[in-house]
């Protein structure tokens, strides 16, 4: 009975073992994370740009590709592009900008002996905040900045701090401002990558779109045309007829710098030109960075266009499916028609769908429709598009399988068989120690038996004698 009871503990151990092991025998991957993938540059610019650093957004896609980029992450100096930060401050926290302020003297000491541009503010001039905007985007007016960073801020140095809270707060991790008009510090800095973002966001309120568009302004007896010569016929070299805004910037450490956008036949840009040198260009000097977006905007409208680079429901690959019924593998096919900036010249055969990190199986029940994965779309090496791939068809369950397999599945792990193999040495070496000790146990039980036996017949011989009564 002793050894019943083992081998129905043993039986019972077994089972409970089977039970708290099952979850280790599911696949590790079931569990991995989704990975992100960081956008990188369309293509490369076959023509000559001076800048150090530039970026060519497109306005068409609510993603805003990047279309070419050179040295997007790079530390540079801003210059007056700081001052689409100044405006979009205010215009956020400045309700009523009707409203008027008077010009302080130490908005204008501040500027003392620095060579900046101005506006000519004066000392008592009670001035309109509205046209302080138009004077920092369109003139550049480093006075009408210092002005709006005290109505602000309470002080400039409080208006800085939202600068950067602001910048900060859309995504801005290379940047870094101590003044509101880009005059040059050594810890005045940003990239051409956050100035891009910096500009997305501002190009979303229309105020700030309607200001920083704007050719000219009049203020008291001048005229002042924005900065950005790209936008003024009478700059023959500069002037770019599809061009709109937004902000320029220079000084000896910043180089000439320019955001600007372009619109023609439906396409529209942005390009931020940073770090751009003067050349002679036709025995002129010339300021590169108007001629830099320029060239980056002729080679967009000339060399892309908009095409279908993968319809719905086109077939990537296929999948394996585990437990199907009637179907152990699944077609991936594109979700949905992905249309993008190609060159005009695209070679359909040359364009390669990529699946991004694919599962090795999928589990029955599938949907169809159901998502799998996402897929680049790559031409030339440069992935130009992303797409979600789903499943073709749906695959019902099957039991049976999922059973089988589930079983075939745990004892095929190496810890299960392993621990398995312990116990069924285990068993053995239990049953073979039970064994011998019930060997032992009939021995001694035939022993006792052989010596009762040989006393019955002691007691039954006719020469024995009872021992004797005292």
């Amino acid at each position: 009975m002793v050894g019943v009871k083992c081998v129905k503990r043993l039986i019972a151990f077994f089972v409970a073992f089977l039970i708290i092991t099952a979850p280790l025998s599911v696949p590790f991957s079931a569990f991995a994370a989704e990975t992100s993938v960081q956008q990188e540059a369309m293509y490369d610019v076959n023509e000559k740009v001076y800048a150090d650093a530039y970026m060519l957004i497109n306005l068409d896609d609510a993603s805003f590709p990047v279309i070419a980029e050179k040295n997007k992450n790079k530390k540079k100096f801003p210059a007056s592009l700081t001052k689409i930060v100044t405006a979009i401050v205010t215009i956020i926290n400045v309700k009523d900008l009707s409203a008027k302020t008077k010009v302080s003297k130490g908005a204008l000491m501040a500027l003392a002996n620095t060579g900046a541009q101005v506006a000519g503010l004066e000392e008592g001039e009670e001035i309109s905040i509205e046209e302080l905007l138009y004077l920092t985007m369109i003139h550049s007016a480093c006075d009408a900045c210092q002005v709006l960073g005290e109505y602000v801020g309470g002080t400039v140095d409080n208006f800085v701090s939202m600068m950067n809270d602001w910048a900060k707060s859309i995504g801005c991790e290379n940047t870094n401002f101590v003044n509101p008009d880009g005059l040059h510090d050594e810890k005045h800095y940003t990239t051409a990558a956050d100035m891009a973002l910096i500009t997305l966001e501002a190009l979303k309120n229309e105020t700030f779109v309607k200001i920083s568009t704007t050719k000219s302004m009049q203020y008291k007896k001048y005229t002042f045309i924005h900065t950005n010569f790209m936008l003024d016929k009478f700059h023959v070299t500069y002037y770019y007829e599809y061009a709109e805004g937004i902000k320029t910037g220079s000084t000896s450490e910043a180089g000439y710098c320019v955001i600007t956008k372009a619109s023609k036949d439906g396409y529209n840009y942005l390009a931020v030109v940073l770090d751009s040198p003067i050349k002679k260009l036709k025995g002129i000097d010339t300021k590169c960075s108007f001629i830099d977006a320029k060239t980056l905007f002729d080679w967009a409208f000339d060399s892309l266009k908009y095409s279908t680079v993968i319809r719905k429901n086109d077939l990537v690959s296929e999948i394996a499916v585990n437990n199907g019924k009637e179907s152990d593998s699944v077609g991936l096919v594109a979700k949905e028609d992905i249309t993008t900036l190609v060159p005009a010249s695209l070679d359909s055969s040359a364009v390669i769908v990529k699946p991004i990190d694919p599962p090795k199986s999928l589990d029955a029940p599938i949907t169809k429709g159901d998502f799998v994965c996402k897929a680049e779309i790559i031409y030339a090496n440069k992935v130009i598009a992303r797409a979600n791939l789903v499943a073709s068809k749906t695959v019902e369950l099957s039991t049976f399988l999922k059973i089988f397999n589930g079983i075939k599945s745990f004892f095929g792990n190496k810890f299960v068989l392993a621990i398995l193999l312990l116990l069924i040495v285990g068993a053995i070496v239990y049953i073979a120690y039970f064994a011998v000790k019930l060997k032992k146990e009939k021995e001694r039980i035939a022993a006792k038996k052989r010596r009762q036996r040989e006393l019955d017949e002691q007691l039954n011989r006719d020469d024995y004698l009872p021992p004797p009564r005292r």
